[in-house]
């Protein structure tokens, strides 16, 4: 994501587009986790509190947010969902998020132990 337009970042529907602005004010307060398998999806935009996806999923009221700070290859993003999932099982819990993106971002760096660009992407927020 571009921190010049990270406020104006949109999510990519089928046939349309939802903006962050309209993501987070989504009536979501029963949602537990959303896993933003996209480029840069927690990067921070030009000013702090500028919003990005991963923030305004959290505002909707995801309890736990999985993004990446930078782009990854589509195939390495790949892996790391299945890995994620297949760790977390079947509740979303915050130990649990946490655990399955830490041995996540693990399991990537045995596999590309000089390539931190790879696994050191994604990020967890929540409680």
């Amino acid at each position: 994501m571009d921190p010049d337009i990270s406020a104006r970042a949109v999510l990519h529907l089928h046939g349309s587009e939802l903006p962050v602005e309209a993501i987070s004010r989504l009536p979501l307060e029963t949602a537990d986790l959303a896993y933003l398998s996209a480029c840069s999806t927690a990067a921070r935009g030009r000013y702090a509190d500028e919003p990005n996806l991963a923030s305004a999923f959290q505002l909707a009221g995801f309890r736990h947010v999985v993004a990446s700070l930078w782009p990854l290859t589509d195939a390495v993003a790949a892996e790391a969902a299945r890995f994620f999932y297949r760790t977390l099982g079947d509740t979303p819990t915050a130990d649990g998020t946490a655990h399955a993106v830490r041995a996540t971002a693990r399991d990537l760096r045995s596999r590309y132990p000089d390539r931190p660009d790879l696994w050191a992407a994604l990020v967890h927020s929540g409680p």
